[in-house]
């Protein structure tokens, strides 16, 4: 069982800094770089040929690099030995990534991370040793641990009056198909579309913006359609349908605050539906 030792608690592969461990070995982080700060940006900015300045151009948030580095302290010589074979194989397997969480004060956030240099560790007296771990992420941001969900259905009318009539008269409420989204971080998250038929030309509308996500196609009962907006990928079935996606379509993010968004087809009266999976985020 871990306790604290100072916040922010580092999470990798099994491993973490600033706790002290279930070997009673202390992992101190006494540098940090690369998770508060941000990340390098890429300039694509060509010089004015014979005058001052450039053309402008976007720029780019590059990968995210960090390096953590500290100080174990084990209770004896053998524990200090486990604990430098522990930090070692931390992400020891570098065909996949793994999630490294950081829980600060307000808040707990991650990133998909990898091993992008090799690890360092010095031995500094019989019961300690200096380590330095360098991961990449090649996302950027950091994001919520846990992810946000909403979902809705087309929209109808209400079902109109009840007979006998009655007053005040009740219409009924319309089934609004429609969803207010909240990204409580400060940098565009990039969410998950799922929608599952039956429906038919779906369009996915950003109600904040006018932007939307329109798709020429028909999916019968229980098709499920994947729209992951980060990858731009569109699949149904686990295979592409990208080229379903309308002229004129966006791969609209969710800003920070709250955006609205829309969902219609054709034909309003099927049952299809519209989930949607996003998490804060934060650069």
């Amino acid at each position: 069982m871990t306790s604290d030792l100072v916040l922010p608690v580092f999470t990798v592969d099994g491993w973490s800094g600033n706790v002290v461990d279930d070997e009673g070995v202390e992992w101190w982080v006494t540098r940090e770089d690369g998770w508060a700060s941000g990340p390098d940006v890429r300039l694509s900015l060509a010089s004015r040929p014979q005058r001052d300045g450039g053309f402008d151009a976007e720029s780019f948030r590059s990968v995210r690099v960090i390096t953590l580095e500290g100080l174990a302290i084990a209770p004896d010589r053998d524990a200090k030995e486990r604990a430098k074979n522990r930090m070692g194989a931390v992400l020891a397997d570098g065909s996949t990534l793994s999630e490294l969480t950081v829980r600060e004060r307000t808040v707990v956030r991650r990133a998909m991370v990898r091993l992008s240099a090799g690890t360092k560790i010095v031995d500094r007296g019989p019961h300690g040793f200096e380590f330095s771990l360098q991961v990449t992420a090649p996302d950027p941001l950091r994001q919520a641990v846990e992810p946000r969900t909403a979902r809705c259905g087309l929209p109808r009318p209400g079902p109109g009056v009840t007979f006998p009539l009655g007053f005040p008269l009740a219409f009924g409420e319309p089934v609004d198909g429609s969803l207010s989204m909240t990204n409580a971080g400060t940098a565009v998250a990039w969410p998950v579309w799922t929608i599952t038929g039956p429906v038919n030309q779906p369009v996915i509308r950003n109600d904040s913006t006018g932007q939307r996500l329109a798709f020429s196609l028909r999916l019968a009962e229980g098709d499920t359609l994947t729209v992951d907006v980060a990858a731009r990928t569109v699949t149904l079935g686990g295979a592409s349908r990208r080229s379903m996606l309308l002229p004129g379509s966006t791969w609209f993010g969710l800003p920070p605050g709250t955006t609205a968004v829309g969902f219609d087809a054709t034909d309003t009266t099927a049952a299809g539906t519209l989930a949607v999976s996003w998490r804060d985020s934060w650069i």
